[in-house]
């Protein structure tokens, strides 16, 4: 009986988190750029808003379960709408490699994940719900690795911008000697995480930078805990981490959306 009971309960909170699906369309950078309709789930506080808003870029595994509903329902819980953008499914690809994210090059997969970001930033923008001006971007590695190496470096002109960006255990060699980000940065980085700690260790002020003593690669991701990353990266779920990575991004978020 308590089981059963136990489980009911579970299956309530689980269902809280879960965002609901909806389709949208990729921001075109230049005249030659097709529409694409993007898949992305969508968390949103009760209440009719107007709530700041985050986008999730997630990393090469794809919709894993800590972009997908983790982070999503933790941010939901805070006050904020969260849309976690789908690039890959969208476009019929699994996990890195795939056609859109080959090494070398990586410029095609940057491009096309900053035009879904940019179209889930306008979608927002659109919505009643959402505080104009007050969306945030969220990347976790190829995500992050977007943000440095496109959302950061080339903003685009014309339409709304992000007000802040949050990059989650990326490479920090494209901004590590940034004098002046188009908006507030913060780069999380875990001190095990070996191909992508040191740039991130040498950057200094605007961008917020924090190290997460013990973390590995994806320490959020309890899915793919245990594996080595096409790319050789050790990832390993650290709860610790991702508490304190919880921790660090409601504060940059409070102090730049609200």
């Amino acid at each position: 009986m308590r089981a059963t009971l136990l489980a009911a309960l579970l299956g309530i909170l689980l269902a809280g988190c879960q965002a609901t699906g909806l389709r949208f369309a990729s921001a075109k950078l230049d005249g030659a750029d097709s529409v694409l309709q993007v898949s992305a789930g969508l968390a949103k506080p009760d209440g009719p808003g107007p709530f700041p808003a985050v986008v999730l870029l997630h990393s090469c595994g794809g919709m894993q379960n800590h972009v997908s509903s983790d982070w999503p329902g933790f941010l939901k819980s805070h006050g904020y709408v969260v849309m976690a953008v789908d690039s890959f499914g969208s476009r019929g690809l699994g996990s890195c490699p795939n056609a859109l994210h080959a090494s070398p090059p990586l410029d095609r997969a940057y491009r096309e994940i900053t035009r879904d970001a940019y179209g889930a930033l306008d979608w927002l923008e659109q919505q009643a719900y959402v505080r104009k001006g007050k969306v945030a971007v969220m990347g976790f590695s190829l995500g992050a690795n977007v943000i440095n190496s496109y959302l950061v470096r080339f903003p685009r002109t014309g339409g709304p911008g992000f007000a802040a960006a949050a990059a989650v255990y990326g490479r920090c060699h494209d901004v590590w000697s940034l004098k002046a980000p188009p908006m507030p940065l913060m780069q999380l980085a875990g001190e095990l995480d070996t191909r992508h700690i040191h740039y991130c260790r040498i950057m200094q002020p605007p961008v917020e930078v924090h190290v997460l003593p013990g973390a590995h690669h994806s320490w959020d991701d309890a899915q793919a805990s245990g594996r080595t990353s096409a790319y050789g990266d050790v990832m390993r779920y650290s709860p610790s981490a991702t508490a304190r990575s919880r921790e660090l991004v409601l504060d940059f978020l409070g102090r730049h959306l609200k």
